[in-house]
């Protein structure tokens, strides 16, 4: 196979700035280069298919081969690039977009090999961006049943404010936690996010307030098979250092009232915790009904971002993705 090294990723509509940034922030990790074709399109110099399959808010991701403003040079550059011979020879394939099926037929006449919708043994997918078509081959389709064996109905302990597999998943990519790293959430409550942050490999940590919530989580991780660090503490007084990254949903509304009405106060008091914990560089992602980004910077972070997330009429979240 030809020495490429270029993986493209067609986003999800839901949350695409979030999705763009989460892709970001993994790539940045791992110092490959990130490029924005368009909102819901982007690119990344890497080799590393199987990494990137930890994203959440991705709808298709593969190699990138080629792109082109004119169909009819499909099938030249098919055989220059080499996804005819390398991906393409001898077996059957289908052919999406995210433009038409009248586009897919056109593309797998131009295509040399054996077109099958029915079984194809590999997926070619064009995605219409910036006035091109990229050509992604192997195609693969991040489902959200991938994540719903995980979601709070399905763990032993689920509770109303903790967020779904997927939501957690995207927080703990936007922190850029790599594999074998410590990962912390503060205000863990049934161990949603820590859930997703072991899954992708790293040594998880959690802290809340409320002894129940600990055991919760304990037994989430637990039905899991995934090991992790709960206890009961005070996400103001953070017994940690040299965490490399952080990420949490804040108490807010009802769930708030459990631990204090002085909500500022806690916040600011738990951000300066946590900038005491991580370390130098790395990221804190925290979920707020709220633009919270004046207390994090008072705190010494640095806002990179804030993401909307709207959840209903009487909820929107903020997303603020922070680094010390």
């Amino acid at each position: 196979m030809p020495s490429f090294s270029v993986i493209g990723f067609y986003l999800l509509g839901r949350l695409s700035d979030l999705a763009r940034w989460e892709v970001a922030a993994l790539a940045q990790r791992r110092g490959e280069a990130y490029r924005t074709v368009s909102e819901r399109f982007v690119a990344v110099s890497s080799d590393d298919f199987r990494f990137y399959s930890r994203l959440a808010y991705t709808k298709v991701y593969g190699r990138l081969w080629f792109s082109t403003k004119k169909l009819s040079e499909v099938g030249r550059l098919a055989r220059e690039s080499g996804l005819q011979e390398y991906v393409l020879r001898n077996q059957p394939f289908a052919v999406r977009s995210n433009v038409s099926t009248a586009l897919n037929r056109r593309v797998g006449w131009y295509l040399d090999g054996k077109v099958d919708l029915k079984a194809p043994k590999t997926t070619v997918f064009v995605v219409r961006a910036a006035g091109r078509y990229h050509f992604l081959a192997p195609a693969c389709e991040i489902s959200a049943k991938s994540f719903s064996c995980r979601d709070v109905k399905n763990r032993p302990f689920p509770h109303p404010t903790s967020l779904n597999a997927r939501e957690a998943r995207l927080l703990v990519n936007l922190s850029g936690v790599l594999p074998r790293e410590t990962f912390l959430d503060p205000f863990c409550g049934t161990g949603g996010i820590l859930i997703e942050a072991a899954v992708v490999g790293a040594d998880v940590y959690g802290i809340d307030a409320v002894e129940d919530m600990v055991l919760g989580a304990l037994a989430n991780l637990q039905y899991y098979g995934l090991a992790g660090t709960v206890m009961k503490g005070d996400a103001r007084k953070i017994p940690l250092k040299g965490v490399d990254a952080v990420a949490t949903d804040v108490p807010y509304g009802r769930s708030s009232k459990v631990i204090t009405r002085d909500l500022r106060s806690l916040y600011l008091d738990s951000f300066e915790s946590v900038y005491s914990s991580l370390k130098r560089g790395r990221r804190f992602v925290v979920v707020a009904d709220r633009d919270v980004s004046p207390l994090l910077e008072r705190a010494g972070f640095r806002v990179d971002h804030v993401g909307s997330w709207y959840v209903h009429g009487g909820l929107t979240r903020r997303v603020h993705v922070c680094r010390k």
